[in-house]
C-alpha cells in the first residue's frame, strides 16, 4: 500500500478523532445545561470510538486476508510440484532415464536416443493445460511472487515450444534443446520455491 493510500485511508478517522476532541471541548468550555453536556458528551465519545472500531475490523481484515492468501498461495505451489514431477516423469521417459533428481544435474542429452511416443507428449500437454489454467487463476488474484510467475511462463513458453516442433517438424536436436531449457526452468522453479526444503519438513512431520 502506497503512502497516499494510507494517508487518504487516514483522512476519515482523523477527522473523527477531530470532531470528537471539538465536540467534547465544546461542551466544557460552552455548555452549562448538564442534560445537553452529557449528550454532547456521548456524541464525543462516539467520535472518538468510531476510528478504533474501523481500525479493529481493518486490522481483523488484514489478518484474516492475509492468512487466507497464505493458505492459497502454500496449495497453488503443491498443486504446481505436482504438476511439474508429472512433467519430469514423462520427460524422464522420453530422455530414456531411470530417474530425475532434483536439483538435477548435467543430464547430457542425446537427441539421436529421444523416445518420443506420443502418449508421452499427450501426457505432457495434458498437465500443460492444467498449468497455464492455475496461472491465469493465480495472475487474476495475484496469490505468486513475481519470480515465480516469471519462471512458470518460460517454463510454459519452453513446453509449447517442444509440442509444437512435435506437432510441426519433429526434429529431436530442436526437441531436445527445448528440453534442455526446460529442465533447466523447472530446477529453477524448485530452488526458487525451496522444494528440498519442504519435501525434508513433510518427511520431519
Amino acid at each position: 500500500m502506497s503512502l497516499l493510500n494510507i494517508v487518504l485511508k487516514s483522512i476519515p478517522y482523523v477527522l473523527s478523532v477531530l470532531g470528537g476532541v471539538f465536540v467534547f471541548d465544546f461542551s466544557q468550555k460552552y455548555l452549562h445545561d448538564p442534560g445537553w453536556i452529557d449528550l454532547m458528551d456521548n456524541v464525543a465519545a462516539s467520535l472518538l470510538a468510531i476510528p478504533l472500531v474501523f481500525l479493529f475490523y481493518d486490522y481483523s481484515n488484514f489478518l484474516i486476508t492475509r492468512r487466507v492468501h497464505r493458505h492459497q498461495h502454500i496449495n497453488l505451489i503443491n498443486t504446481i510440484d505436482s504438476i511439474l514431477l508429472k512433467i519430469l516423469g514423462n520427460m524422464k521417459n522420453i530422455i530414456g532415464l531411470k530417474h530425475i533428481e532434483v536439483p538435477m544435474q548435467d543430464l547430457n542429452l542425446n537427441y539421436k536416443k529421444l523416445n518420443l511416443d506420443v502418449k508421452y507428449i499427450r501426457a505432457i500437454k495434458k498437465e500443460l493445460t492444467k498449468m497455464e489454467e492455475l496461472l491465469y487463476k493465480s495472475d487474476k488474484i495475484e496469490i505468486l511472487e513475481q519470480q515465480h510467475t516469471q519462471i512458470l511462463s518460460f517454463i510454459t513458453q519452453e513446453l509449447n515450444q517442444i509440442l509444437n516442433e512435435c506437432k510441426y517438424h519433429n526434429s529431436p536436436r530442436e526437441i531436445a534443446r527445448y528440453l534442455e531449457t526446460t529442465l533447466s526452468m523447472i530446477d529453477d522453479w524448485f530452488s526458487a520455491t525451496g522444494y528440498n526444503t519442504r519435501k525434508k519438513l513433510k518427511k520431519d512431520k
